[in-house]
């Protein structure tokens, strides 16, 4: 690395720990700054240097054939900018509006979005966030929170930290829930578990009193399976191939095992299982319950996600919907809470929408 680029890494701000947030979800700082953050640079300065170098070796090609290829990239480019600004946007607004120092867990999920909600906790400083632990979702939720300096309490830690006592725990002892979705409804129901992580983030839902989501304006849907296509559903490894064929008995269009790499290799979830993607129809909205005819691929939220669940090797489903946090704080604990109460959408304007 160029001298005075280390020098600069080296003495990088904390702040720019989320220069480049995806990278660093993966885990790969480095003194502050992601390893991607730096080769990109690296890379796009050696393409310059080689582009000029043949130009001049070959007079009868000029720079500018290079041109379309670039403007294509630089488009690429922008449209992310435009796209991570939303993000942070959201995201700032969310935690602006709900994060309170007196918070002692707060849960964080596993959308690349969510790094922008670490980001603008962590700028709060360790006299706020020292009080404080964070319950992840996964792997990548867990990786975000260390390399942000903040304290990592997983999900059973933290049970057993608070302990039992039927007439006293608290059942919701997660004071506030930051996640993103694939997509989000009218209703606030979403679909999650585009990264493999629904199961622990429904889980972190359940224990929080409440779920605030944050996404982009891309997310936001009249009804679910609007944009993205299918339903992640995690399976066990062994009943992966029955619950797919039970999916397409049910309706669902060719529903699929996720692989990932580029040897197709079967993608594992935190949980050691496996995740169907499985193709639906546009859902309906759960007010609209008397439209539900299942034979004809119409299916409210609740209706598909009790369906999907009853299959024999299904451990969860990515639909999050029925009642939210403050509704089992009324209703009583036996009721699953993972819908969010309020959702955050950026816009590429730098605007804030909010729903709920």
């Amino acid at each position: 690395m160029n001298p005075s680029l280390s020098r600069a890494v080296a003495s990088a701000p904390t702040r720019l720990l989320f220069a480049n947030p995806r990278a660093v979800f993966r885990g790969y700082p480095v003194s502050g700054i992601s390893v991607t953050y730096i080769h990109t640079h690296t890379r796009l300065h050696s393409r310059s240097h080689i582009q000029t170098q043949f130009c001049q070796r070959n007079p009868r090609i000029s720079l500018t054939s290079f041109s379309t290829s670039s403007t294509k990239k630089s488009s690429m480019a922008s449209t992310t900018d435009l796209i991570e600004s939303a993000k942070r946007a959201a995201c700032r607004q969310a935690v602006a509006d709900h994060f309170s120092p007196t918070f002692t867990y707060v849960g964080i999920g596993s959308g690349s979005t969510v790094a922008y909600v670490v980001e603008a906790i962590a700028e709060l400083g360790a006299s706020v966030t020292s009080k404080m632990k964070f319950v992840p979702t996964g792997s990548g939720s867990t990786a975000l929170i260390k390399n942000a300096g903040m304290a990592v309490l997983q999900v059973p830690d933290l049970l057993t930290e608070v302990g039992y006592d039927p007439e006293t725990t608290e059942h919701q002892p997660i004071d506030i829930y930051f996640d993103g979705a694939d997509e989000v409804d009218a209703e606030l129901n979403c679909i999650k578990g585009g990264g493999a992580c629904h199961f622990q983030e429904k889980l972190v839902s359940r224990l929080s009193k409440r779920f605030i989501c944050v996404a982009d304006s891309r997310k936001k849907v009249d009804r679910l399976l609007t944009s993205w296509a299918y339903v992640p559903v995690e399976v066990t490894p062994v009943g992966a191939e029955f619950v797919r064929r039970e999916l397409l008995r049910i309706g669902s269009k060719d529903p699929k095992i996720r692989t990932s790499g580029p040897t197709f290799i079967r993608t594992i979830t935190d949980n050691h299982n496996h995740i169907i993607d499985a193709p639906f129809p546009k859902l309906l909205l759960n007010s609209e319950k008397d439209k539900l005819d299942p034979a004809n691929g119409l299916w409210t939220p609740d209706a598909l996600l009790a369906k999907i669940k009853s299959i024999f090797g299904v451990l969860e489903v990515g639909i999050f919907t029925g009642f939210n946090g403050p509704d089992v704080a009324k209703l009583g604990t036996e009721i699953e809470g993972v819908k969010p109460v309020k959702a955050y959408f950026g816009r590429s304007d730098g605007q804030v929408e909010t729903l709920g």
